[in-house]
C-alpha cells in the first residue's frame, strides 16, 4: 500500500500545485504502478491505454459532437434561438428571464457544455434584460442555472466521458437525462412565475401571447427540432449508435450552416481548431485517468472498499448519498470533468458490488456536477458569466442559490424514483 499512498500524495501535491489534472494523474499513475510492474512494463502499459482509448469508436462520437455544436455556434443559431424562444414564452410571467430558461434548454439540445451556454445567453440575453427593468440577480441566476442544463440534456460531452470510464451504454445515458433534464428546466421556469406573480417588480410583463407568432418562431427552429429528432430517434429507436448519429449530426449541422450562409471557411476552421483541442484535452484526461485506474487495481483498492461496505452492511442508498457528499465537496473546488475521472475508477467498482445501476448513477453525478457549476468558490458557470456580463460575482452567486435549491429537489426526486431517469432507457 505505500506505492499506493505515495501516488496519492503526488496527486494531490501537483493538482495544488496548479498541474493539469491529465498529468497530475498519469504522474500519480506512473508512481504507483512503478512499485510493482517496474518502469518498462509502466510504460508498456500506459502505451495499451493510450491506444485503447485513442482507437475507441465510442468516443469518437466525441469531437463529432463538440464539432456539430461548434458549427451552429458560429452560423449563429444561439441568437436565432433565443429570439425564437423570446416570441414563444417571454409572454409567460417573468418574460425574458422565461426566454433564458427556454432557450438554455433548446441550446442544450445542440452543444453538451454548460460553460458554451452561459457565455453565449450571458452576451446575448443579458443586454436586452437590463435595460427593461429586471431584478439583476434573478436574471443572473437564470442564465447561469439554465447553462447547466447543457451536460445534462443529450448530447452531453459529461455522459460521453462518464459511459467511456464506467463502460455503460452512451446511448442510455442520453436517454436518461432527457425527462431529468426538462423537469428541471420545468422547475426553473415554475420558480420564475411564482416570483413574477409575487412582486410584480421582478419582471415586467412582456408583449401578449400571439399563437401564429409562436408557430413562426416554432417553424424557424426545424433545424434545431431535426437535429434532436435525428440524434434521440436514432438511438431510441436502435437505428444508429450514438457515434454514428454524431456523424450524421456533424454533417447536417455543416449542412445547414453552408446552405444558410452563416458559415464561410474561416469559421469552419475556427470551429475545426476548438474541436481538436477540447478532444485532445478531454481523450488525454481520460487516458491518464484509464493509468491511475490501473493503479488502484493493483492495489486492490477497489475490491477493499466493496469489502468495507459488506463489511459494514451499509445501505446501497447510504453509499449514493456519500458519493453526492463527496461530489458536493469536489464541485467547490474542481470541474466536473477532473471530479469524475478522479473518482470513477474507485466509485463505479463499490457501485456495481452493491447492484446499483449505472445508468441511475451517471444522471446522479451529471447533477451534482451542475450544482458544482453554481457553488463557489470555483464555480465555472459563475466566471464565464461574469466574464460574459461583467456584473460582480456576489450578485451572480446571489442569484443562483434559489436555483441550486432546486437542483437539490430534482436530484431527491431521481433519487427517489428512479423510473424518472430510467423508464426511457428501459424502452431502448
Amino acid at each position: 500500500m505505500t506505492g499506493l499512498v505515495l501516488a496519492s500524495l503526488f496527486m494531490f501535491v501537483l493538482l495544488m500545485s496548479g498541474l493539469w489534472v491529465a498529468m497530475s494523474l498519469g504522474v500519480a499513475g506512473m508512481v504507483g504502478l512503478y512499485q510493482v510492474l517496474g518502469f518498462e512494463r509502466v510504460i508498456t502499459a500506459f502505451g495499451k491505454i493510450a491506444w485503447e482509448i485513442n482507437t475507441n469508436f465510442i468516443l469518437v462520437a466525441l469531437p463529432l459532437f463538440i464539432f456539430m455544436g461548434e458549427i451552429l455556434f458560429q452560423a449563429g443559431v444561439m441568437t436565432r434561438i433565443y429570439n425564437a424562444a423570446n416570441r414563444i414564452v417571454s409572454a409567460l410571467p417573468g418574460g425574458l428571464l422565461q426566454t433564458n430558461v427556454a432557450a438554455s434548454t433548446l441550446f442544450a439540445a445542440c452543444s453538451g457544455s454548460s460553460l458554451a451556454s452561459a457565455a453565449t445567453i450571458g452576451s446575448v440575453g443579458y443586454p436586452q434584460i437590463i435595460p427593461k427593468g429586471y431584478d439583476r440577480r434573478l436574471a443572473l441566476g437564470s442564465i447561469a442555472a439554465g447553462g447547466t442544463l447543457g451536460i445534462l440534456i443529450p448530447p452531453s460531452v459529461i455522459f460521453i466521458v462518464y459511459g467511456s470510464l464506467a463502460e455503460v451504454s452512451i446511448g442510455k445515458l442520453f436517454l436518461a437525462g432527457v425527462v431529468p433534464g426538462l423537469l428541471l428546466a420545468s422547475f426553473y421556469g415554475l420558480y420564475i412565475v411564482a416570483r413574477a406573480l409575487a412582486d410584480a417588480r421582478v419582471a415586467p410583463r412582456e408583449h401578449r401571447f400571439h399563437f401564429l407568432d409562436a408557430a413562426k418562431a416554432v417553424a424557424e427552429l426545424w433545424e434545431l427540432v431535426l437535429l434532436a429528432v435525428v440524434i434521440l430517434g436514432g438511438i431510441y429507436g436502435g437505428v444508429a449508435s450514438p457515434t454514428e448519429v454524431a456523424g450524421l449530426g456533424a454533417v447536417m449541422a455543416l449542412i445547414i450552416a453552408l446552405v444558410r450562409g452563416r458559415v464561410r471557411w474561416p469559421a469552419i476552421h475556427r470551429a475545426a481548431l476548438t474541436t481538436v483541442r477540447q478532444t485532445t484535452m478531454i481523450v488525454f484526461i481520460i487516458t491518464t485517468a484509464k493509468l491511475f485506474a490501473l493503479t488502484l487495481i493493483y492495489y486492490q483498492l477497489p475490491n477493499k472498499l466493496v469489502a468495507w461496505a459488506e463489511a459494514t452492511g451499509t445501505s446501497p442508498l447510504n453509499l449514493v448519498l456519500g458519493v453526492c457528499l463527496l461530489y458536493l465537496v469536489m464541485g467547490m473546488f474542481f470541474d466536473g470533468l477532473s471530479m469524475m475521472v478522479i473518482t470513477i475508477p474507485f466509485v463505479v467498482p463499490m457501485m456495481s458490488a452493491v447492484n446499483v445501476d449505472l445508468i441511475w448513477l451517471g444522471v446522479l453525478i451529471c447533477m451534482m456536477i451542475e450544482i458544482g457549476l453554481l457553488t463557489p468558490p470555483v464555480g465555472l458557470n459563475l466566471f464565464v458569466l461574469q466574464g460574459a456580463t461583467g456584473e460582480p460575482i456576489r450578485d451572480i452567486v446571489m442569484g443562483s442559490l434559489p436555483f441550486i435549491v432546486l437542483l437539490f429537489v430534482t436530484l431527491a426526486l431521481v433519487m427517489v424514483f428512479p423510473a424518472v431517469a430510467l423508464y426511457l432507457p428501459s424502452l431502448m
